[in-house]
This record gives structure tokens, C-alpha cells and sequence, in this order.
């Protein structure tokens, strides 16, 4: 199957104050309670002339001329900030005035609704010719314009205007003279999405060579709904743009997931390439009305442009590798799963490390995140605060509590590995869609090897489930058409490191080792000193840094798993041993021998059930079978797995070889191997493991047996197999071959899935960060569907103990604006009271910004 690529992107910006002040669905709600309302009157001496548009740096970013680090450097209020000479043309697309963006709209009008007087058809004609994406054929349907005194009539009889400077200029028609659902007012919100989206694919296909002939399938993904009463949102604004994009080999249907779409939109489109089904798949999505003005009434009310004045639009066009383009890693797509849970730390697993271990990638591996890329001059004086970085620090938090990053490193990782807020809040649009440009750019050049894109999305909106959604995918340069895979690829076999460190028995018998695994078909590479042998070797004389360069070589793709000693694993991670049953020969994985996986007895014991059926499945084993040695705890132990086993997490109890049977295991069973994985303690494993692996030699030399086996657990991406210093030369073989299998197995892919299965069976109810820290029990559970945004990460647990005490129900959870406490809307104002302490900004509206009371989805972007 061939790789898909990202072959271009494209990026549209369309000025729309007329639009702002009579469609956006914060003033429409006003004007619907008090149409002469102090923000309604304000409104219009507050909104932005075209030139001012042009000139705003977050603006000029999305459209390629302003270089997001620039961005980043320069002082804001970015609104007092222009930059100089700016045009509204750019690398990446354009900024268009609302007289052409109605001409726009007369083109993309397919049944006579769009009307615009004679005045207004002429200024859309002259400025869709000068932008060069319009020919004859499409200023002719455009045509002269209709009578001034006809569209007053039109809009007389239920039509919405179209005005410039408040003056009316066209309008658009209902379509339907009943039906809720082709009014006037959706018919001008769905006919603004197909028109801004159109110019934004003419685009990308003429800028880079592509023939429209050539794509096979558009999918587009924003957020209206195009139907009728008997199929509201059947679509399908897909074909509806392909058409005028002159697509016309290609057919398409439409992505709807809120703000996530996008990337579900670019992960159909990857699959699609990948699978043969189609060689081209075009990604687009227009502009979101509703959205305009969303946050103004902050705005107006704190003396500010209103900024929410344009509507966003991309493209983008996923193709078979060519060998140049930035690669989508479809191995590695990250999904927030029904069983994920939607507490901020849950999200981020599930979207961002859980794809990276797959491909046993750390935090640090990714040169940039792209996730909530909403303007912070937009949110914060809402009360959402500063999206984007949000976002990064509870990743760099998630990275800190996984041991790769140390507390003091946390502003840096958000300074190196995150990016400024720039997007216009058009819900779908911020969803790390519009870093796609500079990211393809950057990847192309060399400057970036991986760049990760986040959407997420808040399903309770729709009030059909209280679900939280998300979708992650990695773009990866593409090394000329040789990238490796992160299998092992078979032209080449499987390379294992073997470090070369002080121990028992001696370096010789690690060398010894090594080559008996050589032997055996394995490449090993040895790190350390140098040695007079003839295997691959990268020399390290600092023995402190021999650990660092096989970390490094494994991230780098450079070894498939390493084998090594002394090596320390974050609390969380511990290792699955492997050793032949005295009795019988039958190989049995001891579970754990090394490593904490937990503070609490039980649950350290439920984890290694599930850490060795994954190093079982790993190795080849379909359906292994499970026992938990009779130590202490182990009876509370079996009962959870059961629990988790009624839940849907398959698991294979053996049975004891002693007349009771049962999952308890006896010394017993451990000699015959009455079961593939023995579950235990990690001391009771380590004097398991030397028992077994030493018993023929007095001890002092293990002769028998695979090693202590690999680190597994939440976050381990890498595969690193121990060795005791007592390890002899069969034993170091037995831990080479025992890494290469796991390589073979795709080790980081399993734990990924297994634990990811396993927390949706309730694994995270044995944890003990389930409970609250303090003991403080929760009230009766109620729906929670307000946001409460502006605490920070590590507050969290300690706000929700805040309402629990009082009574109220509330939970964590990943909201807009990056981690929110989400309460019932009864419980909203006195739960904001309470937690005044903790909220760092105004934290008023609890959708990015939006009062609760718009009953039409008004997020920024999730």
C-alpha cells in the first residue's frame, strides 16, 4: 500500500462586518431580544474598515506572509501592531473584501436565491476578475445584477440582506415556503460556506500544477448543515464546490464532528489514498457565519476591534507518495475513544501519547503541535483565555508526570514544541487546520522532521451524549521515498542495541551474547566501549551517556529495541520477564520483574495482568492464558480482572495444576507453566526470575531464560528489555531475541491498544487517582454541560473537592479552551463563586467566550 501525502494547502480569509452585524448568531440573538440594545448601537463604530483586515498579523499568518515565530516575537495588542506593506495576497491564499466574497456568493447560488442590485454585481465582478481564480464563464453568471427596488422587495417578503457599509446590496431568498430548514437565513449561512470554500480549492489545484480533472474525491468538512426538513444535513456541499472547482472525475460527501471534523476529514482522506480507493482526495471546508461577531458584545464592551469580522477557509489535497511531500502516519492516528473518559489527562492520552508510543516516540519527538489555534486576542477578553497555550501546558504536564520532562522545562516545551494562536474562531477552522501550510513548508525544507495535528470537539453541544471527541494525526518529512516504517522493515531484519555496561560477569559475556544473537538472524548493534569484533558498533566512552545514545538511536528510528541494565522506568512501568518452566520447558513471562507499576498493591497487581498479556500478545501469543500468584493481594486482584472481564476486556484465566484449580496460582505452577502469563509482585518476580534463570549454576551466574524482560506501561514508547549483572552470554542472546520479537510484534502498537481496551473495562477504577485526593465522595451524578474555563491544570482535582464539599456534582474535563471543570447548568453560577479562587481570567463564558444562552453550538474550535 502506498504512503499518503500531503501534496498542498491552501488558506482563505473573506471580510464579512455586513454579514457580522446581521447574521452572526450573538447579534441575531440580541436583535431578537432587544433590537436597540447599547451593543447593538456600539457595534458598527467598533468594526474593522478592510485595510485594517489586511494588516493584522494574525491575519497575514494564515495566509503565509507572517512566519508564526514573527508572530510570536511581536508585541501585542496585535490589532495596534500592522504590519507593514501587508497585501491580501499571499503564500498561501488570500484575504477578500466582502464586495467580492457576495460575488462569491452569486456564483455559488444554484437556484436564483442570491440577489444583488446592478451596483453591487458590477464591484463583485471587477474584484473576483482582478483575484484571478474567476474566467469569463463565472463573471457572466454573476451577470449584471437584479434592480434595486426588486431586492427591497425580496427582502420585504422574508429574504436576509446582503448590505456594504450598511447600505442594502443584494439579499438571499428562502427556499421554501414552509420548510424550517431552507429559510432565508440558513440558505445565506450554507451558501457563505460553499462560496468561501470555492476560491480556497480553485486555489490550491492552479498554485500547485494539480489538474481538477485528477481529483477523484472531496470531502469537506464544516460546520452547516445542507438538507431539507426531511433530511436536515444530508449534504453535500462536497460536490456542490468540487463542481465549480471544475472537478469533474471526482465525486465527495461531507465530514460533520463540530470542530473536529477536519482532522476526521484528513484522516477518511489518508485512509483512502493508503487503501487504492481513490489516488487524490481533496479536504475543504468554508466559513462559518454564525460565527462572526461571536465574542463581540467582550469586545464592544472593553473598547476593542471587534475582531471575529472574517470567515476561514482551506484546502487541502492528500495524494500517493511521490517521494517529496510530508507523509500522514495512519499508523499512528490518534482517536478519543467512547471508553477514553474526557478528564483533561484521559484527552490528552488518548489524541497525543497513546499514537506517539505506537510508534515508541517520546513528547520531545514532535517539533510542533498543532492543536486550539484560536487568536488569544478573540478569547481571552472573553474569559477563555489563551487556548492554545492551554493546551500545551497540560501536555508538557502529561509529559512531566511521564518522567520525560522535568517541572522546569515546562514553559520551555510550550515555547519550543507549541505555536501562537493566530485563526479566526470559525469553530472548525482553529482545529490545528491552519498550521498545515507552514508545517508542509517546513517539512518539505528539512526544518521539521514531525508536526502533530489535534482537532477536538465537545459532542454534548448536539445534546445527543455528553461524549468528548477528538482525532489526531502525525505528518512525518518524507525521506525521498525511503522512509523506514515503524515496523522493522524485512529487506534489513531487526537491529537491537546492546549496551556494554559494568556488571558481573563481565563485558566479554555481553559481547558472547550478542554475537550468538547475531547468529540467529538478529543485527545487534553494540554501544559502549569498543570491541574487537565484527558487529556494528557505536562507540561511547562515557558510561553515563551510553543510556542517552541508545534512547536517542531508538527515537531516531535507528534501532528497533534495545537491550541494556541499569535502566530506571518511571513509576507506572514495569517489565515482563521471559523464562522456560523447569518442569515442562513451556515458556512462561513472569508479570512483573522489575519496576513499579503502581503505589497501590492491588492495582500494581491488576497492571501487571494487563502488562503481561501484552508482552504475551506481542510475542506472538494470541489468547494468553492468566494466573495471579497466591502473594498477597492477589485474591482482590482477581476479582478486578474478572470485573474487567465481564466488562468487555477479554481475558484467559488459566487453570491452577493443584485439585482446586482456579486463576491462583501455587510454586507449583510456576515450575510446569500451568499458565503463559504469572502475575505478581515485582519483588516476587525479580527472585522468580533469578530463580529460574539460575538454579543449574549456584546462583551467581543466570544461564537460563530471556532477561527481565521490557518496560511497559503508560507512556512507553521505546522498547527496552533488562538484563541482571549476572546475566551470562545465553541469557544476553535469549534478551536479544526476546527484543527483536517484540520489535516484530509491534510491542508499543499492542500496549497502545491492550491498555486503551482495558481502561474502557474499567482498569482506571483500580487506580487511586480515580478517588479524590483528599477522600472527598462526590454528590449524585447529574449531566454536566457547562464549562467552567481558566483553571489551571494542576488546580483541577482540587476545584471539583471544592463543589463536592458544597453539594454540587462536577467533573474535569476537556472543554474549547483546553482543561474546564463541567458542571450541570443549575449548578453554573454558584459553582463560579466558588471557584473565583482558581479561575486566572474572568472565565465568564463557558464556551470560549460564548454566553450559554445561543442555543446554536457556539464553541471556538474544539
Amino acid at each position: 500500500m502506498t504512503q499518503p501525502v500531503v501534496r498542498g494547502v491552501s488558506h482563505f480569509l473573506f471580510h464579512a462586518p455586513d454579514l457580522l452585524v446581521h447574521n452572526g448568531t450573538t447579534q441575531t440573538l440580541e436583535r431578537g431580544k432587544d433590537p436597540h440594545s447599547a451593543y447593538l448601537r456600539r457595534l458598527p463604530g467598533q468594526l474593522r474598515p478592510f485595510a485594517d483586515v489586511v494588516a493584522y498579523p494574525p491575519n497575514q499568518a494564515y495566509i503565509g506572509n507572517l512566519p508564526l515565530q514573527r508572530l510570536a516575537q511581536t508585541p501585542r495588542p496585535w490589532y495596534e501592531q500592522p504590519v507593514p506593506g501587508a497585501g491580501p495576497k499571499g503564500k498561501r491564499g488570500d484575504i477578500v473584501g466582502q464586495d467580492e466574497l457576495y460575488g462569491w456568493m452569486k456564483l455559488a447560488d444554484a437556484f436564483e436565491l442570491v440577489l444583488l442590485t446592478p451596483e453591487a454585481a458590477a464591484r463583485a465582478a471587477r474584484d473576483m476578475g482582478a483575484g484571478g481564480l474567476a474566467g469569463g464563464t463565472d463573471l457572466a453568471k454573476v451577470g449584471k445584477g437584479t434592480p434595486y427596488v426588486d431586492v427591497e422587495a425580496a427582502v420585504a417578503a422574508g429574504a436576509s440582506p446582503l448590505t456594504s457599509a450598511g447600505r442594502l446590496v443584494g439579499c438571499v431568498k428562502r427556499a421554501h415556503e414552509l420548510d424550517p430548514t431552507l429559510t432565508a437565513h440558513i440558505m445565506l449561512e450554507n451558501v457563505a460556506a460553499k462560496a468561501t470554500a470555492i476560491p480556497a480549492l480553485r486555489q490550491l489545484l492552479a498554485r500547485y500544477g494539480l489538474a481538477p480533472a485528477d481529483v477523484e474525491y472531496c470531502i469537506e468538512c464544516s460546520e452547516e448543515a445542507c438538507g431539507d426538513m426531511n433530511q436536515r444535513g444530508g449534504g453535500n456541499f462536497a460536490k456542490a464546490i468540487a463542481e465549480l472547482a471544475g472537478c469533474i472525475r471526482a465525486t465527495g460527501s461531507d465530514v460533520r464532528a463540530f470542530c473536529a471534523a477536519p482532522a476526521h476529514a484528513v484522516v477518511y482522506a489518508a485512509a483512502l489514498v493508503k487503501a487504492g480507493v481513490y489516488r487524490s482526495v481533496a479536504v475543504v471546508a468554508g466559513g462559518s457565519v454564525a460565527k462572526l461577531g461571536m465574542n463581540g458584545k467582550d469586545h464592544v464592551a472593553k473598547g476593542l476591534p471587534v475582531l471575529e469580522d472574517v470567515l476561514g477557509a482551506f484546502a487541502l489535497l492528500v495524494t500517493e507518495d511521490d517521494g517529496v511531500n510530508p507523509i500522514i502516519r495512519t499508523e499512528s492516528v490518534g482517536r478519543h475513544m467512547i471508553g477514553s473518559g474526557a478528564s483533561p489527562q484521559a484527552v490528552v492520552q488518548a489524541l497525543v501519547t497513546e499514537p506517539l508510543d505506537r510508534l515508541g516516540l517520546k513528547l520531545t519527538s514532535v517539533d510542533k503541535y498543532a492543536v486550539e489555534l484560536q487568536n488569544p486576542e478573540i478569547t481571552e477578553p472573553a474569559g477563555a483565555g489563551n487556548v492554545p497555550l492551554a493546551n500545551y501546558k497540560l501536555i508538557a504536564a502529561l509529559g512531566v508526570k511521564r518522567g520525560e520532562l522535568e517541572r522546569a522545562a515546562l514553559e520551555d516545551f510550550t515555547r519550543t514544541h507549541g505555536l501562537p494562536g493566530f485563526a479566526p474562531t470559525q469553530g472548525h477552522i482553529p482545529s490545528g487546520i491552519p498550521y498545515l501550510g507552514e508545517a508542509w513548508e517546513g517539512l518539505r525544507a528539512g526544518r521539521l522532521r514531525r508536526v502533530m495535528v489535534i482537532g477536538k470537539g465537545s459532542l454534548f453541544l448536539g445534546r445527543m451524549t455528553s461524549q468528548f471527541d477528538g482525532v489526531s494525526f502525525l505528518l512525518e518529512r518524507n525521506h525521498d521515498g525511503k522512509r523506514r516504517r515503524a515496523e522493522p522493515a524485512a529487506s534489513r531484519g531487526v537491529r537491537v542495541g546492546l549496551t556494554i555496561l559494568p556488571n558481573e560477569v563481565g563485558a566479554a559475556e555481553l559481547v558472547q551474547g550478542a554475537q550468538l544473537a547475531a547468529g540467529q538472524g538478529v543485527e545487534v548493534v553494540l554501544i559502549g566501549p569498543g570491541h574487537d569484533v565484527d558487529l556494528p558498533q557505536v562507540e561511547v566512552t562515557d558510561a553515563a551517556g551510553i543510556h542517552r545514545r541508545l534512547e536517542v538511536m531508538l527515537d531516531a528510528g535507528e534501532l528497533d529495541a534495545g537491550v541494556t541494565l541499569h535502566y530506571t522506568f518511571p513509576t507506572g512501568v514495569s517489565t515482563v520477564g521471559r523464562v522456560p518452566s523447569p518442569a515442562r520447558g513451556r515458556q512462561v513471562f513472569i508479570a512483573t520483574t522489575t519496576g513499579l507499576s503502581a503505589t497501590d498493591r492491588v492495582e500494581a497487581l491488576v497492571r501487571n495482568a494487563v502488562y503481561g498479556i501484552i508482552a504475551a500478545k506481542a510475542a506472538g501469543i494470541h489468547s494468553p492464558t492468566v494466573g495471579v500468584l497466591n502473594v498477597d493481594g492477589a485474591r482482590a486482584a482477581e476479582r478486578r480482572l474478572k470485573a474487567m472481564a465481564a466488562r468487555g476486556y477479554p481475558i484467559a484465566f488459566a487453570g491452577s495444576m493443584r485439585v482446586d484449580g482456579g486463576a491462583i496460582l501455587r510454586g507449583n505452577d510456576v515450575l510446569t507453566g500451568s499458565a503463559d502469563v504469572v502475575v505478581t509482585d515485582s519483588l516476587s518476580g525479580n527472585v522468580l526470575m533469578k530463580l529460574l534463570s539460575a538454579f543449574t549454576t549456584g546462583g551467581d551466574y543466570e544461564a537460563v531464560g530471556h532477561g527481565y524482560g521490557p518496560g511497559i506501561g503508560d507512556g512507553q514508547g521505546r522498547i527496552v528489555c533488562i538484563l541482571s549483572r549476572a546475566s551470562g552470554a545465553p541469557v544476553v542472546a535469549g534478551a536479544i531475541a526476546y527484543a527483536a520479537t517484540l520489535a516484530r510484534g509491534n510491542l508499543p502498537a499492542v500496549a497502545a491498544a491492550e491498555l486503551a481496551r482495558a481502561q474502557a473495562a474499567g482498569l482506571a477504577e483500580t487506580e487511586a487517582q480515580a478517588a479524590p485526593v483528599t477522600g472527598v465522595q462526590p454528590p449524585p451524578r447529574k449531566a454536566v454541560t457547562r464549562e467552567i474555563a481558566g483553571i489551571d491544570v494542576l488546580e483541577l482535582d482540587r476545584a471539583v473537592e471544592t463543589l463536592w464539599r458544597e453539594g454540587i456534582y462536577a467533573a474535569t474535563g476537556m472543554g474549547c479552551t483546553g482543561p474546564v471543570v463541567m458542571v450541570a447548568e443549575a449548578d453554573e453560577d454558584p459553582a463560579r463563586q466558588l471557584l473565583s479562587g482558581y479561575i486566572t481570567g474572568p472565565g465568564r463564558c463557558v464556551q470560549s467566550g460564548v454566553c450559554m444562552e445561543q442555543p446554536r453550538s457556539p464553541h471556538n474550535g474544539q
